[in-house]
């Protein structure tokens, strides 16, 4: 639905891009896909390893690659703990990606340690949550919620 007169932005009912009513953009900047989706603003890149991005007065934005000789090395707690499984971080599907890293342990398990004794698969943290039950099915044991965090208390980890 479109905003009121009043109101100084424009939201089109299919939100493409968050344009002001005088025409000029609305920028956002996050890690996850998702927190941009829910704003309304549509994704257009990912900001480069070693580049700076800076929004004038006028709302014009500005990209420039100031380290040359960068290295892509993303965060694995942004894959492994913090972001939303519905994100999508540097092009990669973060609930793809904790499928994946599910098949790989089981399958180290299974190399290492082929006689294992393992009854059930329990996920912890909640955000284990994809992993386990992927691992849980490569290694052919049942899923169990065997641990379950108190949501009403602050984080319990990485204090």
């Amino acid at each position: 639905a479109s905003s009121s007169p009043s109101s100084s932005l424009a939201v089109p009912a299919t939100p493409k891009k968050m344009e002001k009513a005088s025409g000029t953009l609305d920028y956002v900047m996050a890690s996850e896909s998702v927190a941009i989706d829910t704003l309304g603003f549509e994704l257009v890149r990912d900001i480069k390893a070693g580049e700076a991005i800076f929004i004038d007065f006028h709302g014009n934005c500005h990209a420039r690659q100031c380290h040359i000789n960068n290295s892509f090395s993303p965060c694995i707690f942004e894959y492994v703990y913090f972001a939303r499984p519905d994100s999508i971080m540097d092009g990669v599907s973060v609930y793809e990606t904790r499928l994946l890293m599910g098949e790989k342990l089981a399958y180290k398990i299974m190399k290492n340690h082929p006689e294992h004794d393992i009854d059930v698969v329990i996920p912890i943290p909640d955000t284990s949550r994809t992993s386990a039950l992927q691992a849980a099915y490569v290694l052919g044991r049942p899923f169990r919620e065997g641990y379950i965090k108190n949501r009403y208390i602050a984080r319990t980890f990485i204090m």
